[in-house]
């Protein structure tokens, strides 16, 4: 389904007074000069290591088959990024090869996904997702050129654009709508706001000032906004989007009542930048953002949800080429062409490090173990220590994001299934949003089937957990308990819309009804979602594996065969290959049919086919 912007019709939110106004909210930190930082006796900074690794032979040296295409992108398997030959290349923190992958087509970019999952451009107008383990799991032809990274969403969809259009797509890769949205600025990403709404700016400027507009998840054009200067840069954080401004000036804007509207504002004034600051998100904790301008850049620490300054320092390095941003667990890692430096949660300077300018080298990553490593353009990566040890108990501040609802978008008011109202999924909505999710570019329609859908099967969940007397004729769970087709089909139904929000619900329910009427239709939503994060619905596989008898329940078990096949498929992690082989050498336990001692053993076949 295409969308015509309306942009006439959209309402318009002139926030030249009311987003990001010049005159600060009075929540807002003084000016840095009476910062924290600034009262703090600098003589108790710690001292640090200054390290010249030109003149130092690396730790680790790897011979690539060809210089890196991408930038490095992480997830709990390691370091991932494309050379050239079509691989996808996985490291450790040290430096050390993990896994190789060979892909189909020469990617122009990596992205991160939710659980691990990878997304991948290629020719411009493919999109692929590639799984944990480096497998490519699926193609899509957006009939567009994409511009910039793929942008995961909350739920497992994710966002692509170019070329006038927004699209999103499944974990399946179902295109579930396209907008277009003319005269996009593409030097800045897609964003999320704390509703979970899109951000999108524009080129088009009102009297020098940004221009943007907000759609739904589901494609609906919503807000025309106009900020009070020209945004140069905006990251998402959990309280909402971050703004740079040209001027210096940052702030925070986020969505209020249904509302987007400005939370703070600090002036160049305040943050004494002269110019844009690049962003970094969840420093040290979720509510931390860092921003750093300039050269030599200023660094600051700004609380998110106040736009309190909590910490400053003033860094070696030139904001406006850096290389590389991110947290580690050694602390905030920096790093422009021929410097890199790290500080603590005070702002403190940990370490210090020169190289060769980047001339040399493609791309480039520095780890919580305590190494850089550079991609070089002779096809050899390099990896150099510039911490020794790392101190005892620190863990690493890495954490893959979990899947959520949309909550904002989905109503709860919803009546719920009942002997008096009868099913709130009728038959014929269920098939129509069985064509829908198959089909694809449903759009705005998808707000209302996740509402109903995700009510519904919480109220199942709910039956099913209630006590004896809750489960008595009358009670709410009365129709449910007593409707075990109408519950799975419900199940087949989120098994079939390509999200990630309900693979928890289904392993919990699926251990809690082991051995019911649900047990076939959920251990096949089990493997229809394949997402499975955490590996809780593995787990809950090898428990209804265990609490099935053998006798006349072959179907059951080789259904378990094949989800925890695509489980394994889907994830490809180590871990995971582990605990599927575990399920499926179960199976070859002798209280089970020797029917099902073969189909266990080919999908062990399958599985090694796969070459996961």
């Amino acid at each position: 389904m295409k969308t015509r912007l309306p942009l006439i019709a959209l309402t318009t939110l002139i926030l030249t007074a009311q987003l990001l106004a010049a005159a600060p909210a009075k929540n807002n930190a003084p000016a840095p000069n009476n910062s924290p930082a600034q009262n703090k006796d600098k003589a108790d900074a710690p001292s640090y290591p200054t390290l010249d690794l030109s003149a130092t032979k690396p730790s680790k040296v790897t011979v690539l088959g060809g210089a890196a295409l991408t930038e490095a992108v992480r997830n709990a398997s390691g370091y991932m990024f494309a050379i050239e030959g079509k691989i996808l290349y996985a490291f450790d923190g040290e430096g050390n090869p993990v896994w190789t992958h060979g892909l189909s087509s020469k990617p122009d970019n990596l992205s991160p996904g939710l659980g691990g999952l990878l997304y991948a451009v290629s020719r411009k107008t493919t999109l692929c997702m590639i799984s944990p383990g480096g497998k490519e799991l699926w193609k899509a032809r957006t009939g567009f050129n994409v511009e910039g990274s793929p942008v995961a969403g909350r739920d497992g969809r994710v966002f692509v654009r170019g070329s006038g259009k927004v699209a999103c797509y499944g974990l399946k890769g179902t295109r579930r709508w396209q907008t277009d949205v003319e005269g996009q600025d593409e030097n800045i990403p897609i964003l999320e706001l704390n509703d979970g709404r899109l951000l999108v700016f524009l080129t088009r400027t009102e009297g020098g000032k940004s221009c943007a507009l907000t759609l739904s998840p589901f494609g609906q054009p919503m807000e025309e906004l106009t900020f009070s200067g020209l945004v140069k840069e905006a990251a998402s954080c959990g309280d909402g989007v971050l703004l740079s401004f040209s001027d210096g000036a940052i702030g925070l804007c986020n969505v209020q009542g249904g509302k987007t509207e400005s939370r703070w504002i600090q002036g160049s004034s305040q943050t004494h930048f002269s110019s844009q600051a690049a962003i970094v998100t969840d420093v040290f904790s979720s509510r931390t953002a860092a921003f750093i301008s300039g050269s030599p850049a200023r660094l600051l620490y700004v609380n998110t949800q106040t736009g309190n300054i909590e910490a400053e320092a003033r860094t070696g390095l030139n904001a406006s080429s850096l290389r590389y941003k991110a947290v580690t667990a050694q602390g905030l890692a920096l790093a422009d062409g021929g410097t890199a430096e790290c500080y603590s949660s005070e702002a403190f300077p940990i370490w210090k490090a020169n190289y060769n300018n980047s001339s040399t080298w493609t791309s480039m990553f520095i780890s919580d173990e305590g190494f850089i490593s550079f991609m070089g353009k002779d096809w050899v990566i390099s990896s150099y220590r510039v911490k020794q040890s790392l101190s005892a108990g620190q863990e690493t501040p890495y954490k893959e994001k979990n899947a959520t609802q949309y909550y904002a978008f989905c109503s709860d008011a919803q009546l719920g299934s009942s002997d008096i109202y009868g099913t709130a999924v009728s038959n014929s909505l269920a098939l129509e949003m069985a064509e829908d999710w198959e089909k694809g570019d449903y759009g705005e329609r998808e707000h209302g089937y996740l509402s109903l859908l995700t009510n519904e099967i919480a109220a199942v969940t709910t039956a099913y957990g209630s006590s004896n007397s809750a489960r008595s004729a009358g009670s709410q769970s009365y129709y449910y308990l007593t409707n075990p087709a109408y519950c799975q089909q419900l199940f087949q139904l989120a098994s079939s819309s390509q999200l990630a929000t309900f693979a928890p619900g289904i392993a919990r329910l699926l251990v809690r009804t082991c051995g019911s009427p649900l047990t076939l239709s959920l251990v096949k939503a089990a493997g229809k979602t394949a997402f499975d994060a955490d590996g809780s619905m593995l787990d809950a596989l090898l428990y209804a594996a265990r609490h099935t008898s053998s006798s006349g329940s072959d179907g059951t078990l080789m259904a378990i065969c094949d989800a925890t096949y695509e489980i394994c498929r889907f994830m490809g992690r180590p871990a995971f290959i582990k605990e599927g082989n575990a399920i499926l050498g179960y199976m070859l336990y002798p209280q089970f049919s020797q029917r099902v001692h073969d189909y266990a053993k080919r999908t062990l076949d399958r599985l090694i086919d796969e070459k996961l």
